[in-house]
């Protein structure tokens, strides 16, 4: 049986006079019921790996990106190989492909972490460093017109899967990752990051080892474009080389994630017991993951199932925001102010990364018309484990149509061509408030104009 949010009213400061009473200056308090449910929100949780040669396909499928959305996956990790272009331009077919693959993904309602590479084992050839550069520029519109379902993208390019190591062409320097790296962030839009593949690599790049600060975060500098990814997360004493100085490093990453995202997969153990569900959830929290390979490493994988720990990891991995309490105006005017003051909390590994609104919308109950009342909140700075408000106090329109109104908290993306769309607006962790047809949080409160 589902449960209702309990609603008190509290007349602060309230005299028995026949002044009249402004109804915003008196508060209801509503106390909201969390809940166990799993669901799929944008840019986080397991994600699918799908791989192409690019320009040669298999294409992509929006039906089946639908069926991911039913078990609660909205990320798809495509690779896209270049075995074809390691000594020529992209071709035209090759770039309409891609091209079309980020339709199919915005059509699915998904998201995509994306990567290239040349190379699919350790004994084949990359390309050389000049065909690199001139790939990434010749992405470089694709990547601006395709931003909005571009999570994040994977630096690639170098060695085997594109994981910088392996590399035919001597890439694997100092130098070449460096201009690789230069490369991608010049030709991505400012708002996405680029992951790397350890953090040594980004400490390279950026001359330092001290972590992202706060007042760096979403600057657009390359400090806080540049990401991470453990492709060999839990799999021995350093994960298959991904730490020098393991828990420097971990230190290091705890700090740094809570401003850029970590995702990555698991691999068969070596030298250690697999990872069981107890420390795969603390390892992941710590680190302050958002995503993870459901298909690899089955084996590691498979013993959460097992142990009884794969609903809390869906359920935790990534950011979980769950309504606490708000406090709001019991009635509203035409030209009057309304006032909330809404509490909330993020029990999941990471926060979001990537920049969405959140605005309170007043939608009238017959007519559908909306009051959309702006914040100043940033999701991205609502960090794991703490509450944090969002606090309103808005002027209404003089001419508002009398009825009835509901007042509903949305968290759509930031981007306008997703602006609206529910697929990619976040779903509170809440009994009973998501609206699935607007992507809209029923916050409880009516209001009779």
């Amino acid at each position: 049986m589902k449960q209702f949010p309990i609603i008190l009213i509290a007349l602060f400061g309230l005299t028995m006079c026949s002044t009249p009473v402004d109804p915003s200056e008196v508060r209801t308090t509503v106390d909201y019921i969390a809940s166990n449910d799993l669901f799929p929100n944008p840019e986080r949780g397991f994600y699918k790996h799908s791989e192409c040669q690019m320009g040669f396909g298999p294409s992509l499928s929006e039906a089946t990106l639908r069926q991911h959305r039913e078990r609660n996956i909205t990320l798809l990790l495509r690779s896209f190989y270049l075995k074809n272009f390691r000594n020529a331009p992209l071709s035209a077919q090759a770039l309409t492909a891609f091209d079309n693959d980020m339709a199919v993904v915005r059509r699915g309602g998904a998201k995509c972490i994306v990567r290239f590479a040349y190379s699919s084992a350790a004994d084949e050839p990359d390309a050389p460093l000049s065909v690199v550069v001139q790939h990434i520029g010749q992405l470089k519109p694709l990547f601006e017109k395709n931003a909005d379902v571009i999570a994040v993208v994977q630096a690639g390019f170098i060695g085997a899967w594109g994981e910088w190591h392996f590399s035919s062409n001597g890439l694997n320097t100092a130098s070449a990752r460096h201009q690789v790296l230069s490369s991608l962030l010049e030709a991505l839009p400012a708002s996405r990051t680029v992951q790397v593949r350890t953090p040594a690599y980004k400490q390279e790049f950026c001359q330092r080892t001290t972590p992202l600060t706060q007042e760096e975060a979403f600057s657009g500098q390359p400090v806080a474009r540049i990401a991470h990814h453990n492709d060999c997360f839990l799999a021995s004493a350093n994960d298959y080389g991904t730490y020098i100085d393991v828990e420097a490093d971990k230190t290091y990453l705890s700090r740094e994630c809570l401003f850029v995202p970590i995702g990555g997969e698991t691999c068969p153990p070596s030298g250690i017991d697999p990872a069981d569900g107890p420390r795969a959830c603390d390892e992941m929290r710590r680190l302050r993951f958002s995503f993870l390979n459901e298909d690899y490493y089955r084996g590691v994988n498979d013993g959460w199932v097992a142990g009884g720990y794969m609903d809390k990891i869906i359920r935790e991995m990534g950011y979980r925001l769950v309504l606490i309490r708000g406090e709001y105006s019991t009635g509203i005017v035409p030209g009057g102010t309304i006032a909330a003051r809404i509490t909330l909390r993020n029990v999941g590994f990471a926060p979001p990364y990537n920049a969405r609104k959140a605005e309170l919308i007043l939608k009238h109950t017959v007519s559908g018309e909306r009051i959309i009342l702006p914040t100043d909140a940033d999701p991205r700075r609502w960090v794991p484990n703490a509450e944090r408000e969002i606090n309103v106090s808005a002027t209404l329109p003089a001419n508002m149509p009398a009825g009835e109104y509901v007042l509903y908290l949305h968290l759509p993306d930031a981007v306008e061509t997703l602006y609206g769309n529910p697929d990619y607006s976040i779903r509170l962790a809440n009994e009973s408030v998501w609206e699935a047809e607007t992507g809209y949080n029923n916050l409880f409160m009516n209001y009779e104009l």
